[in-house]
């Protein structure tokens, strides 16, 4: 929920001149769009100033960042939802938590067995309606989804976005599978859009408007095998350089007691152009899908490739479903059917 937002006006008459050198202003349609795929990659980070400098005007020279492995980002439309989700993440009758795509991630292990298996779960984004957020995430088990709405929906920044903008918001939700485990999410965000200027990246230099996010939250879990709730604190300071009809963030870093922690950029060059994946009419399910489970891929028999998270091809075939292999990683996957792109995700 936002609790303030407030323009504050930075920029001199001097300032207003520079909006055409390099001063940009983030849309919707900057934002991650269903149905593209966004070539991320892990790195480190050495240079504290990449962080540490802000303003107008700035240039961030990030041009001998080296990729330490692969972080495809690729949003899925809401419109290839699950039902359940559907009903409440597209639906024309709850409209406050109308997404426009969904994310999947890998359920984290808990090292002990659940009595039902949780695959996995979906983030569900927002990119309309005044602000970019999540609105709630679908539970995955058994190949269906638990969709749980966020009480206080978790809103990111407003858009449009421009310099010089400050935001503050509150987000909360809680989950509860009795007899299995509860939990419940209660958190803080305090956004800065503190700088613009040009990224420079391995593959050529960006116009850019950087946010600064300090995010505070409280994760109480209670799992009824363990017998006692337990509390996490996360407390980071998140950094994001944002291009325009880039999507996800062209750079980003956060740090854990002033010291960069997780790092990632986008692997493109300044010629590139997204190019959206043509989407697939087949419904692969279930998705996530675990290690020995047949992934299903049509009724009647189909081409396919699939992909692990590096490119690489790791087989193919005709068929209505495949198996997955137990000797396969976790992790996200993609699979090509009759030249059409999907994402699933493999949990164990």
């Amino acid at each position: 929920m936002n609790h303030s937002l407030h323009t504050v006006i930075l920029a001199s008459a001097a300032g207003f001149s520079a909006i055409g050198n390099g001063q940009i202003t983030i849309n919707s349609s900057d934002l991650p769009q269903g149905g593209m795929t966004y070539d991320v990659v892990n790195t480190a980070v050495v240079d504290f100033n990449l962080a540490a400098t802000s303003g107008e005007n700035v240039t961030w020279d990030a041009s001998n960042l080296i990729a330490l492995g692969d972080a495809p980002v690729t949003p899925i439309s809401i419109n290839d939802a699950s039902i359940t989700a559907a009903l409440v993440f597209n639906s024309p009758f709850n409209s406050a938590y109308q997404c426009d795509f969904y994310l999947p991630t890998i359920f984290p292990d808990l090292g002990i067995e659940l009595p039902i298996p949780l695959d996995g779960f979906n983030n569900f984004y927002q990119t309309d309606g005044g602000h970019y957020t999540i609105a709630g995430i679908g539970l995955s088990a058994s190949g269906f989804d638990l969709p749980v709405a966020y009480d206080d929906i978790d809103e990111f920044f407003p858009i449009p976005l421009n310099y010089g903008e400050t935001f503050e918001s509150t987000a909360a939700f809680e989950l509860n599978l009795k007899g299995i485990l509860s939990y419940s999410l209660d958190q803080t965000r305090s956004v800065t859009t503190d700088a613009w200027g040009t990224l420079i990246l391995p593959g050529g230099s960006f116009d850019v408007l950087r946010t600064r996010t300090q995010l505070n939250a409280t994760d109480d879990i209670f799992i009824e095998q363990l017998g006692e709730p337990f509390a996490l604190e996360r407390d980071q300071i998140i950094y994001q350089w944002w291009g325009e009809g880039t999507g996800v963030p062209l750079l980003e870093i956060t740090e854990i007691m002033g010291i960069p922690v997780l790092a990632s950029f986008q692997n493109i060059s300044e010629s590139s152009s997204l190019t959206p994946l043509r989407e697939s009419e087949t419904i692969i399910y279930p998705n996530p899908v675990q290690s020995g489970q047949a992934l299903n891929i049509g009724t009647n028999p189909r081409y396919y490739e699939i992909y692990d998270s590096l490119g690489k091809r790791v087989s193919y075939g005709k068929s209505t479903s495949f198996k997955i292999p137990r000797n396969w990683s976790e992790g996200i996957y993609s699979i090509d059917i009759n030249g059409a792109r999907q994402r699933f995700v493999i949990c164990h």
